[in-house]
């Protein structure tokens, strides 16, 4: 165990030192855990402080941008006083050309906010809504803040200067001839982001941080909505509280909204004793920006590329971006090429940062500033260390929550995902409230709570929007029911598609030898059930060898196919040669997964309750490991729930229950337990009634799972009176 600090932060980059420095300036003492800054977005980064040429469109992201430009004079002033290295901090302007004039509305001159800024949309200043921001930024002096002279007073942003082709030739000699004019923008600056960053880096040391490098971060393990510890590859980590700032990455952590970007970039030597004018500021061109620096170097930028996490630079991306380069300022081809790199930007699906707190209350949440993470650095630091600190929560805040995407409105793709995922790409570790309900509506009862407490003095009752505690994800394919149903037993088809879809089910699986073979009660099944709304699950059921199983697994894959669902590559992996119990053979199922596994499949097996080997069979590359309650149609219940929790307490997958479930209450229970799905069939199909038993099965589902994320009371001994013994009548 490493000892424990104040404050972890998670991720070494701009935001996370800012934080970290911010922290410890106000008292805190500091862990920086840092696995890898070489293709974050900090050292790819162009350093361009400019909300106003990105034309970002009034409302918060632009109150939050220009709030930390104008943090950023002092700012550096302090971070070089201290460390004694120059960050290149340049407030040198910037020139944005375009090639058509800006009354044609063209989309790519990239500037159709400034076009509204002339109209007067934009001069609204700082105090045009609803919020009162006119004090933010000040230094809060009564209260001794330590870091008060951090901040300003912010100011109005200066209206940009249209200039005509000519106008703009004086301000910049050598731009390319089919430029007929530009915007100028005399406030917006740029910052050399390596210097920055090293600059942060040695402040750091001085102010004795521990910044512990290579150190990468495996799971955060989590216990009634608090944070216990980080797990790493330099062992466990403690603190009171935890800050995410790990960009890109963050979404590896935990389930949040945040994938890569990759941006490749290049930069230029300025030949010496050049005849041609120098660049003495920042050309903002469309899709191509040119930066140029005090050492000589001139930066060219930068792709935008949604290609997940393929690294390194490639001959189209060098090569668009010089094209465009020597379009917006022909001189520059023939210049020597320097160095080219990349990154990897983290984006959210609305390009907006993720700021304060998190479903978790001592964890904070600093990730997804998309192409602003360098502008955004300062401001984000005072504003998380306020929250951490001092429990001050601004209100522009509100709009960078990372709940924002968890609502019935949102962008496909946005919802709140379950655990399952999350926990396999995190390294293997449970996590909880990944998908609990929205707690900045259940904070009213915690009085410390860093959460926002609604305006309401009522909180909003949970089930007057959708249920989010049904979320769960497989293999990356999100579903909306932890409940998964079996086609078998039922006296007609009809009983059974009205009972499945009574449960609200969203996985049915079909047992792939009955189907093809047309065994009595399966004849018609694959037709009998709308494969555009289910996801099929093909068992390989009756399979008594590793080698059978394999083969009827291939034979399943090919039948989802004919199905519509080309994609589908799962399969209920089952190896029973027992005919009496049915009880799963460990080695050939063992055996089998490798096999399937190999072949590309999603495989779920089907096993006892035995922890190795669902260690071992997560191990071999399954999506989930399924234990059996109880023998398969016994009805007998949850027999073994101790070996059941062992296998969810360590399984870094999710945990499906399967077999034996007789009743809606051992349903519940089985996902009280912690378990992340259940597969129900004979409790459902043998019922006399089945489609009212499905919607038992479906509601005793979710509210297993919503009694696990609230969390039981203790169980005492003794008796607690509920109503207070003061107060009383005699």
């Amino acid at each position: 165990m490493n000892a424990a600090s104040d404050i972890i932060i998670i991720g070494g980059g701009v935001i996370g030192l800012a934080i970290a420095i911010e922290l410890n300036l106000r008292g805190a003492k500091i862990t920086v855990l840092n696995r890898d800054c070489q293709q974050g977005s900090s050292l790819a980064a162009a350093g361009m402080l400019a909300p106003q040429a990105e034309a970002i469109p009034v409302g918060p992201m632009l109150d939050l941008c220009l709030w930390s430009r104008s943090l950023y004079p002092e700012w550096i002033r302090q971070l070089e006083q201290l460390t004694g290295v120059t960050t290149g901090y340049w407030p040198c302007g910037f020139l944005a050309p375009v090639y058509n004039s800006p009354q044609l509305g063209n989309s790519q001159n990239g500037h159709p906010e400034v076009r509204s800024r002339e109209t007067g949309e934009r001069k609204k200043g700082w105090g045009n809504d609803s919020t009162d921001l006119g004090t933010r930024g000040r230094g809060d002096a009564e209260n001794g803040n330590p870091t008060q002279n951090f901040a300003h007073p912010r100011e109005t942003a200066a209206t940009p200067l249209w200039l005509d082709q000519n106008a703009i030739q004086l301000y910049q000699p050598g731009l390319g001839t089919d430029i007929v004019g530009g915007w100028w923008y005399p406030e917006e600056a740029q910052v050399d982001n390596r210097a920055l960053a090293q600059a942060l880096r040695l402040a750091a040391q001085e102010l004795g941080i521990d910044l512990r490098e290579g150190v990468e971060v495996e799971a955060i393990e989590q216990q009634n909505r608090l944070v216990r510890g980080i797990r790493t590859s330099a062992g466990e980590f403690q603190a009171e509280h935890y800050v995410l700032a790990t960009g890109a990455w963050s979404g590896e952590i935990l389930p949040l909204p945040v994938r890569p970007l990759k941006g490749q970039m290049l930069s230029l030597k300025v030949p010496l004793g050049n005849h041609q004018p120098g660049l003495q500021r920042v050309i903002y061109g469309p899709q191509t920006y040119l930066v140029p620096r005090r050492n000589g170097h001139l930066l060219v930028g930068a792709t935008s590329e949604d290609v997940g996490w393929i690294p390194h630079n490639t001959p189209a991306g060098i090569h668009n971006l010089l094209g465009r380069a020597m379009r917006l300022y022909p001189p520059l081809q023939d210049w020597q090429i320097q160095e080219c790199w990349w990154g990897f930007r983290p984006t959210t699906p609305d390009q907006l940062p993720i700021l304060g707190s998190s479903p978790l209350e001592n964890l904070f949440l600093a990730t997804g500033h998309h192409r602003n993470g360098i502008l955004l650095a300062p401001v984000t630091a005072w504003l998380l260390a306020d929250v951490i600190l001092q429990q001050k929560f601004d209100p522009l805040l509100t709009h960078f929550h990372y709940d924002r995407f968890y609502h019935s409105g949102t962008k496909a793709g946005s919802r709140r995902q379950g655990a399952g995922s999350r926990r396999q790409e995190a390294g293997g570790r449970r996590q909880k409230a990944e998908d609990s309900p929205d707690e900045k509506n259940f904070t009213t009862m915690h009085e410390n709570s860093f959460l926002r407490v609604p305006a309401s003095p009522r909180p909003r009752v949970l089930f007057t929007e959708p249920s989010t505690t049904n979320h769960l994800t497989i293999a990356g394919r999100n579903f909306t029911s932890r409940l998964m149903t079996g086609t078998g037993k039922y006296p007609s088809l009809e009983l059974m598609q009205q009972s499945i879809a009574a449960s609200g089910s969203k996985i049915v699986t079909v047992a792939v030898r009955r189907v093809q073979t047309k065994a009595p009660g399966h004849e018609g099944l694959s037709e009998a059930l709308d494969w555009t709304k289910l996801w099929m699950l093909p068992n390989t059921a009756g399979c008594k060898t590793a080698e059978e199983a394999v083969r009827v697994a291939r034979l399943g894959r090919e039948m989802a196919k004919l199905l519509g669902q080309e994609e589908n590559n799962f399969v209920k992996l089952e190896v029973i040669p027992d005919p009496k119990y049915l009880l799963p053979d460990p080695i050939g199922t063992l055996a089998a997964a490798e096999q399937l596994v190999k072949e590309g499949f999603a495989v779920l097996p089907y096993i006892n309750t035995d922890p190795l080997l669902a260690k071992r069979l997560e191990e071999a590359g399954c999506v989930t490991v399924m234990p059996l309650g109880s023998p398969i149609g016994s009805g007998q219940g949850i027999k073994n729930a101790a070996n059941i929790q062992i296998i969810i307490e360590e399984a870094g997958v999710p945990v499906v229950v399967d077999a034996g479930i007789g009743t809606p209450s051992e349903a519940a229970y089985a996902m009280e337990l912690g378990a992340d799905a259940l597969l129900i069939n004979s409790a459902i199909a043998l019922a006399k009634d089945p489609v009212a038993m499905g919607r038992a099965m479906g509601m005793s589902t979710e509210a297993g799972r919503l009694a696990y994320l609230a969390g039981r009371m203790p169980v005492k001994s003794y008796a607690s009176a509920s109503s207070p013994l003061t107060g009383t009548i005699n």
